[in-house]
């Protein structure tokens, strides 16, 4: 293959994406963003209206979950039609957003002036064009634009004069640093204070508060809010009789989309101020501080939508290849490094499972007389991570991945001038249009296992069919042909084998009892009469038990967490387990072979499997070192009945399942110990060195160290092979 380039483009969601900035009327599809929280806390959440230029891709009802600070927030999106905007209505909305979030992200005033003095937006460019704009309550309407609040970025203007009809004649001016106000204008504001750079939410005021006040100061002090702003910041205040405000800090724009977040008990003891009015820059006003609450979650919730709607363009891809209708979970397309509640790896552990069994079955059949060998080599070139890489680059997948977590001050808001990204278009089909910005690294690594895990999608929404067809689509062809296979054996497999007892212990009968010959045979055991070995049904059989224990863990545990069906896996599909199995039916038996040392190693295997405790072992956590034709057999078996059943798995499972009960559970399953110290050291950044090997008469010996906090751990440990002896080191 040709040296991979980790740099790729960035796509973003196309819907959100408008060409036409300065048409005299837009039309937009509205979506209503319904909050429902678990948690009971001062400040309301409010509905939100999204308007976007086109019908989005999840219909018209979508949810999900976010964990945030206090519980759980259930995020609704409802379709409620369609609303046409003047440019004059669309630059208040983008001024309203614009404000609003750089408020949120930056707490800046000064850069906020900055990007409201920006330019306007030229009409010939792909910029972001999407509203989100705060909604109120309608009985006539499905929902409603909450224009006052829209209007407060305009303050002040004179329509806000009939809002104050009721308020109180006397007392009601209130000296600002925008000059006299009604009070009742800074009851709902945004403010900014120049002595200290702070931008506040104005909840109140405060009516037996003012500079004359006592301030307690941490060092048990009591002074005047006069003195103290005279002896802190160097001010003045003139008009100390009037009440104080209260104001709040602005809420922190957080990655409300990560895992296992801590929950908050309590705000902390700065979250409110007391701020003299003459200080104050008004903003905003009318605007409410649940407002502020409500928008900051705005950014972890678009991102969500953002990620689904650009997996869907990719879904849309292969749909234009492929008519038929499969519905695939876009959702969970995400690298495990973006730390969300979900990502790809059980999709991609199903993926690989049945990529693999694909190909085996497909080069099986083909190549009847390629020897083991020949078979994996054609395998690894269809299915290594260099391959899928290439084949996902050449489809463009890079583009779609998203593999870093999301970032919200890096979050781009619609409509901002000042983003300082450009948009660059290109057709990824005849019918498929796409904007990226800018250029980012994706490991090839990455890109194969989004590869696997989009099989694992098509696969578990749409059954094997819908798999076959993405990969096709990818540049994988396979056919599932019942192909006949030739043998080579004896007519009286009998003479060989006791073929009754053997099928009574796998419930199954054979029409071709030379298959089971095959099986059994040992590469040892040559004779004129059997030219085969086990080895080209056991790359078959490996494959099929494989992707038959995996299917089987997948619908068993439904909605595990991520790792978990990898882990589930690791512990079931592995040689020591399939071993296992074997000598407790008793197949060592019934191997064909000619070597006296293999004899010897399997005699001492069995002796000392014998001896240990009785308790069910899965996997690795025997200590024993299986020969390795000990677990061959099991997956030579699995070909064997397949082959002869006519490529039925579901026979291959009634006959070899009962073999490896009881299977491992999520209860039961332990981590392989090299992975586990490996994660351990990773996540404590502790040093694990390189283990020390040496090989003594046929003994492997293996030595493991790790520094951690100044003191060396070395532990030494031999076995049969070196994968046993670095595991028990590791143990």
């Amino acid at each position: 293959f040709e040296a991979y380039v980790d740099e790729h483009v960035n796509y973003v969601a196309s819907e959100f994406v408008s060409q036409n900035a300065n048409d005299p009327l837009k039309t937009y599809h509205c979506y209503l963003i319904e909050l429902q929280r678990s948690f009971g806390y001062e400040h309301m959440l409010h509905n939100i209206v999204l308007a976007v230029g086109t019908k989005l891709e999840f219909g018209d009802k979508y949810s999900f979950d976010l964990d945030v600070d206090r519980g759980t927030l259930t995020v609704g999106f409802k379709y409620v039609g369609i609303v046409s905007l003047t440019s004059e209505e669309v630059l208040l909305c983008q001024r309203f957003q614009i404000t609003i979030f750089r408020v949120l992200l930056d707490h800046n005033w000064t850069k906020l002036k900055e990007v409201l003095g920006a330019s306007t937006l030229s009409s010939d460019l792909a910029l972001l064009d999407y509203l989100l704009l705060p909604s109120t309550t309608s009985s006539q309407k499905p929902f409603c634009i909450d224009w006052r609040s829209v209007k407060a970025v305009l303050f002040p203007y004179k329509i806000m004069l009939n809002d104050h009809k009721n308020c109180s004649p006397k007392g009601c001016g209130v000296h600002t640093k925008n000059g006299l106000v009604c009070r009742c204008m800074l009851e709902n504001s945004l403010v900014y204070t120049p002595h200290n750079c702070h931008v506040y939410c104005i909840t109140g005021i405060f009516d037996n508060l003012d500079g004359n006040s006592l301030l307690e100061l941490k060092d048990g002090e009591a002074i005047s809010y006069k003195a103290y702003y005279e002896r802190r910041h160097g001010v003045m205040l003139q008009f100390e009789r009037e009440p104080f405000l209260k104001g709040r800090h602005i809420f922190p724009v957080q990655n409300h989309l990560q895992r296992c977040r801590r929950q908050k008990e309590k705000e902390p003891s700065n979250a409110s101020v007391e701020l003299p009015p003459e200080l104050c820059f008004i903003i905003m006003s009318p605007i409410s501080v649940d407002t502020f609450y409500t928008f900051s979650y705005v950014p972890s919730i678009m991102h969500r939508v953002e990620s689904l709607l650009i997996a869907a363009n990719l879904k849309n891809m292969h749909a234009v290849y492929c008519k038929q209708s499969v519905v695939i979970p876009t959702l969970k397309q995400l690298l495990q490094k973006c730390q969300e509640k979900f990502h790809l790896e059980s999709l991609e552990t199903l993926g690989d499972s049945f990529l693999k069994y694909a190909a085996c079955q497909q080069l099986f059949a083909m190549h009847q007389n390629h020897h083991e060998g020949l078979l994996s080599a054609k395998k690894d070139k269809i299915i290594s991570n260099a391959a899928l890489c290439k084949l996902g680059c050449d489809r463009k997948i890079p583009g779609f991945i998203r593999n870093e977590p999301f970032e919200p001050k890096m979050w781009i808001i619609p409509g901002d001038p000042s983003g300082h990204y450009a948009l660059e278009e290109e057709l990824l089909s005849n019918t498929t249009k796409a904007y990226s910005r800018g250029r980012r690294k994706v490991k090839g690594k990455a890109v194969a296992d989004v590869v696997e895990a989009l099989i694992g999608a098509f696969l578990s929404s749409g059954g094997e069919v819908a798999a076959l067809s993405f990969m096709d689509w990818l540049g994988i062809k396979v056919d599932f042909l019942n192909i006949a296979y030739q043998r080579h054996f004896p007519v009286h497999p009998e003479k060989l084998l006791n073929i009754r007892y053997l099928e009574s212990l796998l419930k199954y009968s054979f029409r071709d009892a030379s298959l089971l010959v095959e099986a059994l045979t040992h590469g040892s055991y040559m004779l004129p009469d059997i030219p085969r070995c086990y080895q080209r049904l056991e790359f078959l059989g490996d494959s099929v038990l494989d992707y038959l224990v995996t299917m089987h863990l997948y619908h068993t545990y439904p909605g595990m967490s991520p790792g978990l069906l990898t882990d589930l896996r690791s512990a079931s599909v592995n040689n020591d387990c399939y071993a296992q199995s074997a000598v407790k039916a008793g197949l060592h038996r019934h191997i064909l072979h000619a070597s006296s040392e293999l004899h010897r190693h399997i005699t001492a295997t069995v002796h000392q499997f014998e001896q240990q405790s009785l308790e069910s072992t899965f996997g690795w956590e025997s200590e024993t070192s299986f020969p390795k034709v000990l677990g061959d057999v099991i997956e030579s078996l699995a070909g064997a009945i397949f082959v002869d059943s006519g490529y039925n798995k579901e026979t291959v499972f009634r006959s070899i399942g009962p073999l490896l009960e009881p299977m491992v559970t999520p209860e039961t399953v332990r981590i392989n110990p090299v992975r586990e110290l490996t994660e351990l050291c990773q996540k404590e950044h502790y040093n694990m060195k390189n283990p020390f090997r040496s090989c003594d008469n046929g003994v492997k010996y293996i030595t493991v160290e790790v520094e951690a906090n100044g003191i060396v751990y070395k532990e030494s440990c031999s076995a049969a092979n070196k994968d046993m002896a670095k595991r028990l080191a590791c143990k």
